[in-house]
């Protein structure tokens, strides 16, 4: 296949507006075939058909290659499945499935259709992390005993997005672990190379953004909040949409008067005490790996960056990585730094990922695609058994999942 790769894009949100931007630095090797999202307002430019309904856009015959699908997370299974059914290749945005026998149900659709389905762990696929696997794979500090992997979320992005946001309440997808923590449950299975997971342990909790720590005289939503009250309170909306920017990506318009306009009438102008979430603001989870290896995941919300620390010990040294730079800590000669060149949003990650999605609908053979799916799946057990021990207060011994 020579011509562009042509697609139809479900879900216009912030991940489906970072894919389709593949189609205008890359127009010779992906087209969009159309778009669908009950809300979001389409490109004035769109020369493409638009659906509100994503149902109608797997419907429409558009002679499409694939399916992108970025729809909210409960939408994935069914989504997913219509488009193999339907003959398309699917780039399935994380998570795979809200619970893990959607998951199985995806798997079962996608060898009965042949189909490939590439999940959208975009971390694999950055440069930053590439180098780190392959330094890792050299040896140089020999076997691996254990690592210690932190995911830091940040306050701002945790309140928007655990809190205020999507993802707020376990009941309407998947509970934070799942949803924020498949990225590096997948990199753990990738610098594991296979290893079995023998243990599994985790602890976490809802512990600050609840109603009983709502400050006195502090009203449900920022801006009938009195100033005396906002000043004090470091999840203020204006401060962390308004004063900052660093967040405003996640919305179409970023401008100042559509952000306050935001802040006065959406879920994210609402107090983070009074948000009704019950997702988990900070969780832990132990494993043990065949041979003995341990690894311990941290996820936290209050943090002032948002990035991922991993300190990695070996038999003949230590390597830490930052994501801006891997240091190599040998017992024996001299350290090294390095410091790969990232460019674009998750470290080149959303570009490389969608490189590899049209190579492998061009070129691959459907006897790779089970495989390719199966590794996805890893991350999702190993996420999905570290809740069932949090859920239980159990470590769970040689987890299965059926």
């Amino acid at each position: 296949m020579d011509r562009p790769v042509k697609a139809i894009i479900l879900g216009y949100g912030i991940r489906g507006r970072a894919y389709a931007a593949y189609a205008k630095t890359h127009p010779e090797d992906f087209e969009i075939a159309g778009l669908a999202d009950p809300v979001a307002e389409f490109p004035a430019d769109a020369d493409f058909p638009t659906w509100k309904r994503w149902e109608d856009a797997i419907d429409s015959g558009s002679g499409a290659d694939a399916v992108i699908v970025a729809l909210p997370d409960r939408l994935h299974h069914a989504a997913c499945i219509k488009a193999l059914e339907k003959g398309y290749h699917v780039l399935l945005e994380k998570p795979i499935g809200c619970t893990w026998q959607e998951c199985v149900d995806i798997a079962e659709a996608q060898r009965r259709t042949k189909r490939l389905v590439l999940t959208g762990y975009v971390l694999r696929y950055a440069p930053f992390y590439k180098k780190l696997r392959e330094v890792i794979a050299s040896g140089v500090v020999g076997e691996l005993t254990s690592v210690h992997h932190l995911a830091a979320i940040s306050y701002g992005k945790a309140s928007h997005a655990y809190c205020r946001g999507n993802w707020s309440v376990e009941a309407k997808g998947t509970g934070m672990l799942v949803n924020k923590c498949t990225h590096d449950f997948d990199l753990i299975e990738w610098w594991t190379k296979g290893r079995k997971c023998t243990k599994i342990s985790s602890f976490g909790s809802l512990m600050h953004w609840r109603p009983e720590n709502k400050p006195k005289g502090a009203a449900d939503r920022c801006m009938n909040c009195p100033e005396s009250v906002r000043e004090n309170c470091a999840f203020d909306a204006y401060k962390i949409y308004y004063d900052r920017r660093d967040l405003r990506y996640h919305f179409a318009d970023e401008s100042d008067e559509a952000i306050l306009k935001m802040i006065e009438t959406s879920p994210y102008g609402r107090c983070v005490y009074a948000c009704g979430n019950d997702s988990v603001d900070h969780q832990t989870v132990l494993m043990e790996y065949e041979g003995g290896l341990t690894i311990i995941l941290e996820m936290e919300s209050y943090s002032q960056q948002r990035n991922r620390v991993t300190h990695f010990y070996g038999t003949r040294g230590e390597i830490i990585a930052d994501e801006r730079r891997i240091e190599i800590l040998p017992f024996l000669g001299d350290s090294t730094t390095i410091t790969p060149a990232q460019t674009g949003h998750h470290g080149g990650g959303d570009r490389e990922i969608m490189t590899e999605f049209v190579k492998l609908v061009r070129t691959a053979s459907p006897d790779r695609f089970p495989a390719i799916l199966d590794a996805a799946l890893e991350s999702h057990r190993i996420a999905f058994l570290a809740e069932e021990s949090r859920y239980t207060g159990k470590t769970v011994v040689d987890g299965k999942l059926n």
